[in-house]
C-alpha cells in the first residue's frame, strides 16, 4: 500500500514539474538546446571537448587536423548507465501501472495477475530503454596531407548523428566499418 501512495504522488507531480519547466520569454528554447546537444565531442590533449566534425569528400577534419587518406574507421558503443536504467525504470513501471490498472476494467478479477504483469513488464522495458546509450565513440585512422599519421577521436550522442556520420564515412572513404585499406 504504502508503494502505491508513493507512486501516486510521484504521479501527481508530474504535471508540476512539466509546469515549472516551461518556457519564458528571454529563456532558451528547445530548438537552442537542441542545436547545442547535436555538436559531437571530440578528444583534445586527452580532454573531451565540444567540437565540429567534418566528413567530405577530401577527407576529415577534426580539431586536431585533416586526415585526407583514411585508413580504418570503427565505432563503439557507449556503456550502460545505471542512472538512466533507474529513471527508466520509475517511468516505465508508472506507465506500466497506469495501463496495469486500466486493464482491470477489461480482464475483471484477473485483474490481479495481469496488472502486477504489466506493471513489471514495463518497469522492465524503461530499464532497458533509459540505460542503453544511442550514441557511439568514431575512431578514424588516416594520414594528414604531411603524411603524419593521426587518430582522430570523436563522440556523437545522437542515433541520427550516428547513422549519417557512419554514411559519410563509408561513402568518402569507400572503406566499411572496422575495413582496413592497403
Amino acid at each position: 500500500m504504502k508503494r502505491t501512495i508513493a507512486a501516486l504522488t510521484a504521479l501527481m507531480l508530474v504535471p508540476t514539474t512539466t509546469l515549472a519547466s516551461s518556457i519564458r520569454p528571454g529563456s532558451i528554447n528547445h530548438k537552442t538546446l537542441n542545436q547545442k546537444s547535436r555538436q559531437p565531442t571530440c578528444l583534445v590533449d586527452e580532454e573531451w571537448e565540444k567540437c565540429e566534425v567534418i566528413v567530405d569528400e577530401t577527407g576529415v577534419t577534426h580539431p586536431i587536423g585533416k586526415v585526407t587518406n583514411v585508413v580504418q574507421w570503427t565505432t563503439e558503443e557507449k556503456d550502460f548507465s545505471y542512472g538512466g536504467a533507474a529513471v527508466g525504470a520509475v517511468a516505465g513501471t508508472g506507465v506500466g501501472m497506469m495501463v496495469g490498472l486500466g486493464s482491470c476494467a477489461f480482464t475483471g478479477p484477473l485483474c490481479l495477475f495481469t496488472a502486477p504483469a504489466i506493471m513489471s513488464g514495463g518497469g522492465t522495458a524503461g530499464a532497458g530503454l533509459g540505460g542503453k546509450g544511442t550514441g557511439k565513440f568514431f575512431t578514424v585512422i588516416g594520414d594528414d596531407a604531411q603524411g603524419d599519421r593521426l587518430i582522430l577521436e570523436f563522440n556523437h550522442k545522437t542515433g541520427k548523428a550516428v547513422k549519417k556520420t557512419s554514411k559519410l564515412l563509408l561513402n568518402t572513404t569507400k572503406l566499411a566499418e572496422g575495413e582496413t585499406r592497403k
